[in-house]
């Protein structure tokens, strides 16, 4: 699935603009890596893709329908958020499992996912014992679970270490999806996304 965004413009309050005309174009199944220094808005064009902000101005299309209007829901996106909020009272296969279960779907890929993400060990154990690393294999398999059309990724490696870095990044490149992932790494940008972007 492709993502169009057009002319996209944003402002929290009068005058105070953090995207301004904005314009990138991921195509079927490429991952692109957006790079900038904080406070250029990454965090804020992810929320826009998605539908959790409304932006001033432009158009969000998916497979070349505009979908700005649609609600968050009804994108088909998933987005891991850079502090992603999790269930605390639920364990780690039903935080997971959780937007499955929102949409009235089987558990059936939810297995498999606790195994990619070498979180199968702790599956029963409640997320608010999870150390920060698990916490991100967490978000991101509620993020993929519901196999969206496109991903956003928000700073997905942080809190892991060197290994687990890597088996994101193989897990990430292999799924297929059209991805934007906002990194602070310009490195980890070049040697993971098919192309970078830079936000200033």
């Amino acid at each position: 699935m492709s993502l169009v965004v057009e002319n996209l413009s944003h402002e929290y309050s009068q005058g105070n603009c953090v995207l301004d005309d904005i314009s990138l174009t991921i195509e079927d199944g490429e991952l692109v890596a957006l790079v900038g220094p904080s406070g250029c808005g990454k965090s804020t064009l992810l929320h826009c893709i998605a539908g959790l902000l409304s932006p001033r101005a432009g158009s969000v299309q998916i497979d070349g329908k505009d979908v700005t209007k649609t609600k968050p829901h009804a994108r088909g996106i998933g987005i891991m958020m850079q502090d992603q909020p999790l269930y605390e009272h639920l364990s780690v296969e039903q935080n997971i499992a959780f937007p499955l279960r929102a949409r009235g779907e089987k558990k059936t890929s939810v297995f498999n996912l606790l195994e990619q993400l070498d979180v199968s060990s702790i599956a029963k154990q409640n997320v608010s014992k999870c150390s920060g690393g698990e916490r991100r294999r967490v978000a991101f398999g509620r993020a993929i679970v519901i196999k969206p059309r496109v991903l956003l990724l928000d700073e997905p490696f942080i809190s892991l270490n060197e290994e687990l870095r890597e088996r994101m990044r193989e897990f990430i490149q292999s799924a297929g999806v059209s991805t934007l992932l906002v990194t602070h790494d310009v490195e980890e940008g070049e040697s993971i996304a098919d192309k970078v972007l830079c936000l200033e």
